[in-house]
């Protein structure tokens, strides 16, 4: 069954055998379905609530820099961003549909973070940093990303109208927490090279894939799911999604992509996220709940 870049449409079932021999890394058994906004030229996938709406991004084309956010919900596209942005992005959204996201300002040299409820945008930034960057909600309305520069930033969690900084540990360049769940645990990365983490009340957790160069985690939901995705790790699977709970690796990938990255999952364990084929185009989906029991 070819897919349609045009529509929502059930493309494939993937399994296969594990690519890995370590004890704690499986592969999962997921269905994809391809979620492409009408005449764009790429689509991206960040967040999903309870009710399986979407949020993301897409534009004409993979480098394009006037990305436009969109929501998906009950089969039609409606568009988020904030008025009057160079470019804008929807990186997650909670149970009760507000939506989370930023837009970059001044030709991409500046962004601000926002708040969007259906009808009223409400801006979100630390202080004089040049780039406050927005990208996971909770339920009880704890918003996480980075904030600093465009090329630089430190981690937080905005809890109360007040900034927290979270400090991953190591050295580096940039630092962003970009899932939290009901619970309060927080999930993000820092690099380069890139690291993931897990995070709650001051205690961090290293969940890198073994043996892959770069870990990047997203997502989160209630259930201690984490999805994400890593790269170089060689193999048959070099640039995959994975999703991760109490120390195991299920790893995925949309099939005949060149790339694949899971970026959110909800209670129920469907992911969303993107893939790249090998004519470099993007390509939104979402999946099949992912099976408790494979963990």
């Amino acid at each position: 069954m070819k897919c349609s870049c045009l529509a929502v449409v059930l493309c494939f079932v993937f399994t296969s055998s594990p690519l890995f021999a370590q004890p704690n890394v499986g592969t999962a058994a997921l269905t994809f379905t391809t979620i492409d906004v009408p005449g764009a030229g790429f689509t991206d996938i960040w967040g999903i609530n309870v009710a399986g709406d979407v949020v993301g991004n897409y534009g004409t084309n993979s480098s394009d820099p006037h990305k436009r956010g969109f929501l998906y919900r009950n089969s039609t596209f409606t568009t988020v961003g904030y008025p009057g942005a160079y470019s804008s992005s929807a990186e997650g959204i909670n149970d009760s549909g507000m939506i989370v996201g930023y837009s970059e300002f001044s030709g991409g040299s500046s962004a601000f973070g926002f708040a969007y409820d259906g009808s009223t945008y409400t801006p979100i930034k630390d202080g004089s940093n040049s780039s406050t960057v927005v990208d996971g909600i909770n339920n009880a309305g704890v918003i996480v990303g980075g904030t600093g520069t465009i090329f630089s930033a430190r981690a937080f969690e905005l809890v109360g109208g007040q900034f927290k900084l979270v400090r991953f540990p190591g050295p580096n360049v940039e630092a962003f927490a970009t899932g939290v769940n009901n619970l309060g645990v927080v999930v993000g990365w820092t690099g380069p090279p890139y690291q993931a983490y897990i995070y709650k009340g001051g205690t961090f957790r290293n969940i890198d894939f073994p043996g892959a160069t770069n870990t990047i985690a997203w997502g989160i939901n209630d259930r201690g799911v984490v999805v994400g995705w890593f790269f170089g790790a060689g193999g048959n699977c070099n640039n995959c999604a994975f999703a991760w709970k109490q120390g195991k690796y299920l790893i995925f990938s949309y099939p005949g992509a060149i790339a694949t990255s899971a970026a959110g999952i909800n209670f129920s364990g469907q992911i969303v996220g993107s893939y790249e084929l090998p004519d470099f185009t993007c390509h939104g989906f979402v999946t099949s709940p992912i099976s408790q029991l494979e963990f």
